[in-house]
């Protein structure tokens, strides 16, 4: 496999705990997320710990051979690693793309229950729903799972090398106010609006020409619908499919109504419904569920929709202009904040938000043994929003942010931040 100098991603410490244990190891996500990266990165670890480089097999089941000979099953498998192999010590499997296999539950429980001494197992898929519907057995105990992302702010200055403003910003870890002077405030804002259009896949951030960061997310969106929808799910609809992505796209942060867009794209409730969990289940989009405790007074169904990817939104609906030159500027601030509050979350289904019928909201409440209740404002704010009084006086909440601009201070349990200060702990 052709090695260059890659950058660590956060998830990749956690990843690495993991090497010495039976489980095998699943990353999941998105198409050009970077998950081959983590495997030639664990590779590394692994050459770097004294593995023999004789005993590490990686298989990308895009190659037609690879697919074939591990569509064979276990004892094609077992002969071709053994063959190959150095001297009779644990061997390293990491097959890249494992929903391309016929069976994969079969292969992988197989290897897991009765060949776990002699291989170690890491695995990647780009679709959870496929990998779900492939793995007849949930190898329950048998596996550990991570998610995979694009790109945090952190990460995205770790990637552009921008090692100052990283250290800044480590100062806003757990949503603690730092001192910034100006100067780092406005690189950081400049760098925030770069993310803010083009996203986090890391090759697309790897790259300065704006032009070059559009033709590839053009690409990873035609890969996406060419290779996970259309190879890998019976889609009736692929053009009311496509309407449903540009549709939900232009509607980042708002509730989706299935209802109404049933009757938009004219098909039935229950396809809308399909199609979405392909969109989530893909790592296109998420749909966050509302936080309630009154049934009459609060919205306890419907859900929002946020995209895992700004850049990727921004070119399904070919609109690359600045925030403030645009009128979805405040929803693609919102999103981005959704991307990173991922990275601060350990469970995604923890993102809800908070919405009474009378209008009150909360864009967004970090549900746990502490709740944490967040307003995003894309101007400088420096008092409390209505809805966040509101919920605080509901919940006699003690952690409440606003995110805005520009103004840092914390005033009794309410904490003002710049938008860009979503920073998870080392």
């Amino acid at each position: 496999m052709e090695q260059k100098q890659l950058i660590p991603r956060a998830v990749l410490k956690r990843i690495l705990k993991w090497v010495d244990a039976t489980q095998l190891v699943a990353l999941v996500g998105s198409r050009q997320v970077g998950k081959t990266s983590i495997l030639r990165l664990i590779i590394d670890h692994l050459v770097d710990s004294g593995v023999d480089e004789r005993d590490i097999f990686y298989f990308d089941l895009e190659d037609l051979d690879y697919l074939d000979l591990l569509n064979g099953g276990v004892e094609p498998l077992l002969a071709y690693v053994r063959a190959q192999a150095g001297a009779p010590t644990k061997k390293y499997v990491l097959i890249d793309e494992i929903q391309y296999l016929d069976n994969p539950s079969n292969l992988l429980k197989r290897l897991v229950d009765h060949h776990s001494q002699e291989l170690k197992l890491f695995v990647t898929g780009s679709s959870a729903l496929n990998i779900q519907k492939k793995f007849k057995d949930s190898l329950a105990g048998r596996k550990v799972t991570f998610e995979v992302y694009p790109l945090s702010f952190s990460e995205y200055l770790l990637f552009k090398k921008e090692t100052k403003l990283l250290e800044i910003l480590s100062g806003f870890q757990s949503f603690k106010p730092a001192n910034i002077p100006g100067l780092w405030h406005r690189q950081l804002a400049r760098h925030y609006e770069d993310y803010l259009v083009y996203g986090g896949y890391p090759g697309v951030t790897l790259v300065a020409d704006p032009d070059m960061k559009r033709q590839l997310l053009n690409d990873i969106h035609i890969s996406y619908v060419r290779k996970d929808v259309q190879a890998l799910f019976s889609l009736e609809n692929i053009t009311a499919f496509n309407k449903l992505i540009k549709l939900l796209a232009l509607r980042i942060g708002n509730l989706v109504n299935v209802q109404e867009i049933s009757a938009a794209l004219s098909i039935s409730r229950p396809t809308v419904e399909k199609y979405m969990a392909v969109l989530r289940d893909t790592y296109i989009c998420q749909f966050i569920t509302p936080f309630f405790s009154n049934k009459n007074k609060e919205i306890i169904k419907m859900s929002k929709v946020y995209f895992y990817d700004t850049g990727l939104r921004n070119r399904i609906i070919n609109d690359f202009k600045r925030p403030g030159d645009r009128v979805d500027g405040g929803a693609l601030i919102e999103n981005a904040v959704f991307m990173n509050l991922l990275y601060v979350v350990e469970n995604k289904e923890a993102i809800k938000f908070w919405r009474t019928k009378q209008g009150a909201e909360v864009d967004f409440v970090l549900d746990g043994e502490v709740i944490t209740a967040i307003e995003i404002k894309s101007g400088s704010l420096d008092k409390t929003p209505a809805g966040l009084k509101s919920f605080a006086a509901d919940y006699q909440i003690k952690n409440a942010l606003v995110l805005n601009q520009d103004v840092v201070r914390k005033r009794g349990h309410m904490t003002f931040l710049p938008h860009y200060a979503v920073v998870a702990k080392d």
